[in-house]
C-alpha cells in the first residue's frame, strides 16, 4: 500500500507537469495523497513522510504548501537528521530556509536528553523554551537542568548548549543555580562524588566533591565536607580542557581548608614527630599544555599544611600519592634534539627535597656520524641544587647546595656479524663541574666535613652489546585458547660496561644520591640520575628474552607470554641497599607475563641472590575473570627480611545492577590481616553508582580500626 501511494504520487506529478522535486524531493503516505491544484497544496495522511536531502519528517498528517514551500505536520511528529531525532506534537517547516518550529518536543543523544514546551530555528541553531536537559535517562534520581531558555548550536568546532537561568535538580529536588553557562557536548559532563560514613577519629562525616560546566572548557565546583569531630572542610575545585588546531591544555585543581576541632591527641603528630596544628589545608594542581607538535609544559603542585592532611580527609588520594612532588617542566623537541627546563620545589615543610632551580638541559638524540656507520649522542645541563635540612632538623644550619655543569657524550658502532648477530662497541664520557659547594651534613649518615668550593670530576665508559635474534613458527591450533599458529622470538644478549674510578667522591656535596630502588640498575653512564654519587663500575649483564605470539582474528598478533632472564656479574664490588657488599654473581632477575586468554593474566617479577640461590624479591599478580560475572585477583609483594605481604581482591556480579566487592591485605611478618574490606556496589537508575563498604584495619598509624562508608558517584559514560 505504501509503495503504491508513492507511485501514485510520482505519476500525479508527471501528469500535472508540476516540478516539485527541487523543493520537495518526496512526500508519501499510506493513504492516497490529496492535491489541491488551486491552492497548490498536498496533504498526506497515515504514516506521512517528507524526505529531502539527509532529513526525514514523519507525522500522522503532513500538509505541504508549494507556493510558500511550507510544511505543517501534526500528531506524532518525528524529525530525523544525521543520526539525531526530535519528537514533537506539532511542527511547521520552511523547506527553502530550513527553518522549523515545534510544540511539546523531546530530543537528545546519549547521555543527554532534552524536553521543552516549544522550539524554533534550524537543525544547527535551535532555541528551546521551557526546557529541561537530562543527564542520562530521566529517572527519580536523575540529574537535570531546567531553564526558561536554552539554545542549541551545532558548529564546525562542535555542539554546545547555552543555558540562561539554570536550575540543577536531582529528581525533582533543586540543589544549585547558575545565572548562565555554556556546555559543550564534547567536554566532560558533571561530576558529583558523595562519601558518608563514620569512624572513631572523624566521627560521622559527609564528603562531597562537585564539578559543573561553566564554559566550553572549564568545570568548577567545590570540596565540601563535614566531620562531627573535626568541623567543616571547604575549598574550590576545577578542571579545564581546551583543544584547538594549534594547542591543547588539560589540568585540574583541588583544594580544601579546615579548622580542625579535634584535640591534640586526635590530631596527633606528623611524620617528623611534630604536633599538627588546628589550621589545616591542602592544594593540588596538575597541568599539561601542548603547543603545536614540539612544545610541551607539564606542572604538578601539591601543598599540604602537614604530612597527614590528605591521609585524614582524602584517603583515596593519599593511597595514590603518599609523597607529594612539586615540579614544572618545559620541553621543545627539534628534529633530532630536545631542549628542556626542569624545576623541583619544596613548599611542604615535612619533606626533604632535592630542589632544582631549574635544570636547563640540551639532549642530542642518536644521529649518524658522517658515513662511518657509527652513531653518537650527547647532553649538556646546568642547574642549581639545594637541600635544606633546617625545617626538619632545626639544629642543622648548613645547607647542601651546588651549581653543577654536566656534559655527557657517547658513541657506538653497530656491526652486523651475521644476519642474526649484532655487536655494538661503545664508548662514553661524563664530565661534571661543581661550583659554590656546601656539604650535605647528612651525607651517608656521616658527620659534616669540609668540601672545596669547586670540584671537577671525569668518568669514562667502555663497553659493548652483543645481541642475537632468532624465531620459529609452529602450526599450533587451540580453539579453547584462541591460538591460531605460534611464533617464538628469542633474543640472547651480553652487555659489558666499565666506568672509570671517579676518584675522590668525598669532594662532592652529594645531593642527587642513590635512592632505594629494586629495579634492574641502569647500565649506560649517560642515563644515571644519581649524578653526585656515581661509583666505579665493572660488570657484565647476560640476558635471555623470549616472546610468544599468535595471530589475532582480525589483523596482527597477540602476545601470549613473555619470559625473560637477566644475570649480573660484578667485577667491581660496591655496597648494596642493605649495607652488604655485592657478590660477584650479584643478582638474577626472572620476569614472566602470561596472557593466554582474555580471562587469565599472570605477572611475575623476581630477583635472586645468585650465589646462595636466595629469593630476595618477588612481586606477582594473578587475575582470573569469568566473563562479566566475577573477577579474582591475587598479588604478592616480598622483599627478603623486610616485606612479606599478600593482597586478595574479588568482584562478583549479583545481577546487572548490583555487585559484591572485597579486598584484604595480609602481612606474613606480623601474621595479621592489615586491611579487610567488604562492599556492596549498586546503581540508582542509570545515573548514580552507590557503594556500601565496611573496612577493618590492624595497627594503622592514623586510620580507625573500623570504619563504615557510603559512597555515591555520578556515573560517567564512556
Amino acid at each position: 500500500m505504501l509503495a503504491n501511494a508513492r507511485i501514485i504520487f510520482l505519476v500525479l506529478f508527471l501528469t500535472l507537469s508540476i516540478s516539485l522535486s527541487g523543493a520537495l524531493p518526496e512526500l508519501s503516505s499510506i493513504e492516497p495523497l490529496e492535491y489541491d491544484e488551486a491552492s497548490q497544496r498536498l496533504v498526506a495522511r497515515g504514516d506521512a513522510r517528507l524526505d529531502f536531502e539527509n532529513t526525514r519528517i514523519r507525522a500522522d498528517r503532513i500538509t505541504y504548501y508549494q507556493e510558500f514551500s511550507l510544511a505543517d505536520a501534526n500528531g506524532g511528529v518525528a524529525i530525523s537528521h544525521d543520526g539525531g531525532r526530535l519528537v514533537a506534537k506539532r511542527m511547521s517547516f520552511d523547506s527553502q530556509e530550513n527553518i522549523f518550529s515545534v510544540d511539546i518536543l523531546r530530543t537528545g543523544q546519549w547521555p543527554y536528553y532534552i524536553s521543552g514546551v516549544s522550539a524554533g530555528g534550524t537543525i544547527e541553531n535551535t532555541n528551546i523554551q521551557g526546557a529541561t536537559v537530562f543527564y542520562d535517562e530521566p529517572s527519580p534520581f536523575g540529574l537535570s537542568v531546567s531553564s526558561g531558555a536554552v539554545r542549541y548550536v551545532n558548529e564546525d568546532d562542535g555542539e554546545y548548549l547555552s543555558v540562561d537561568g539554570a536550575t540543577f535538580r536531582i529528581g525533582r529536588i533543586p540543589f544549585f543555580y547558575l545565572p548562565s553557562y555554556r556546555h559543550n557536548f564534547s567536554s566532560a559532563p558533571y561530576l558529583l562524588d558523595i562519601n558518608a560514613g563514620s569512624n572513631r577519629d572523624l566521627g560521622h562525616y559527609l564528603q562531597t566533591t562537585s564539578l559543573f560546566p561553566i564554559t566550553s572548557w572549564l568545570r568548577a565546583g567545590a570540596n565540601l565536607d563535614h566531620y562531627s569531630k573535626r568541623g567543616l572542610l571547604a575549598g574550590p575545585t576545577a578542571q579545564y580542557v581546551y583543544n584547538s588546531s594549534s594547542q591543547s591544555i588539560v589540568g585540574a585543581l583541588s583544594t580544601g581548608a579546615i579548622n580542625d576541632k579535634g584535640s591534640q591527641a586526635e590530631r596527633d603528630v606528623d611524620t617528623l614527630g611534630r604536633q599538627i596544628k588546628s589550621s589545616r589545608n591542602f592544594m593540588q594542581w596538575r597541568h599539561k599544555h601542548h603547543i603545536g607538535e614540539r612544545f610541551t609544559t607539564t606542572a604538578s603542585g601539591s601543598y599540604w599544611s602537614d604530612s597527614d592532611i590528605i591521609r585524614d580527609f582524602r584517603d583515596d588520594i593519599f593511597d595514590e600519592n603518599q609523597r607529594p612532588d612539586n615540579f614544572a617542566e618545559a620541553t621543545y623537541m627539534g628534529e633530532n634534539w630536545i631542549l628542556s627546563a626542569f624545576a623541583r620545589f619544596r613548599p611542604n615543610n615535612f619533606q626533604l627535597v632535592q630542589e632544582r632551580a631549574p635544570e636547563v638541559r640540551f639532549d642530542l638524540l642518536p644521529i649518524p656520524l658522517s658515513n662511518t656507520g657509527a652513531y653518537h649522542r650527547a647532553s649538556a645541563s646546568y642547574l642549581q641544587l639545594n637541600e635544606d635540612f633546617d625545617r626538619i632538623a632545626p639544629d642543622i644550619t648548613v645547607e647542601g647546595e651546588s651549581d653543577r655543569f654536566d656534559l655527557t657524550y657517547r658513541i657506538e658502532r653497530p656491526v652486523l656479524l651475521t644476519n642474526w648477530l649484532t655487536l655494538t662497541p661503545l664508548a662514553g664520557a661524563r664530565m661534571t663541574q661543581y661550583e659554590n659547594q656546601q656539604i650535605d651534613p647528612l651525607f651517608l649518615g656521616q658527620l659534616p666535613v669540609t668540601v672545596d668550593d669547586s670540584f671537577k670530576r671525569e668518568i669514562y665508559e667502555l663497553g659493548f652489546d652483543l645481541e642475537a635474534r632468532a624465531y620459529a613458527t609452529y602450526p599450533t591450533l587451540n580453539k579453547a585458547w584462541r591460538i591460531d599458529g605460534l611464533r617464538h622470538l628469542v633474543r640472547p644478549s651480553l652487555r659489558y660496561r666499565y666506568f672509570s674510578d671517579p676518584e675522590d667522591v668525598n669532594g662532592i656535596a652529594a645531593i642527587d644520591r642513590q635512592v632505594f630502588d629494586l629495579k634492574r640498575p641502569l647500565l649506560d653512564l649517560s642515563d644515571l640520575r644519581n649524578v653526585d654519587q656515581i661509583a666505579q663500575s665493572h660488570l657484565v649483564r647476560l640476558g635471555l628474552e623470549n616472546l610468544f605470539q599468535t595471530r589475532t582474528e582480525a589483523y596482527g598478533s597477540r602476545t601470549l607470554a613473555e619470559l625473560n632472564f637477566y644475570q649480573d656479574i660484578i667485577f667491581q664490588k660496591n655496597l648494596r641497599y642493605d649495607g652488604n657488599e655485592d657478590d660477584v654473581f650479584n643478582a638474577t632477575w626472572v620476569e614472566l607475563v602470561l596472557n593466554p586468554a582474555p580471562w587469565l593474566k599472570f605477572d611475575l617479577a623476581s630477583r635472586f641472590k645468585t650465589e646462595s640461590i636466595t629469593l630476595e624479591e618477588l612481586r606477582t599478580r594473578t587475575t582470573i575473570k569469568s566473563g562479566e560475572i566475577w573477577e579474582l585477583g591475587l598479588s604478592t609483594d616480598l622483599l627478603n627480611k623486610r616485606i612479606n605481604q599478600y593482597r586478595l581482591d574479588y568482584i562478583y556480579l549479583i545481577n546487572e545492577r548490583c555487585s559484591f566487592v572485597t579486598n584484604m591485605n595480609f602481612d606474613a611478618n606480623s601474621n595479621k590481616f592489615t586491611i579487610f574490606r567488604l562492599g556492596l556496589q549498586t546503581q540508582l537508575g542509570s545515573t548514580w553508582e552507590l557503594l556500601y563498604a565496611i573496612t577493618f584495619r590492624e595497627d594503622a598509624r592514623r586510620e580507625s580500626d573500623v570504619s563504615f562508608d557510603i559512597q555515591l558517584h555520578l556515573a560517567q559514560g564512556e
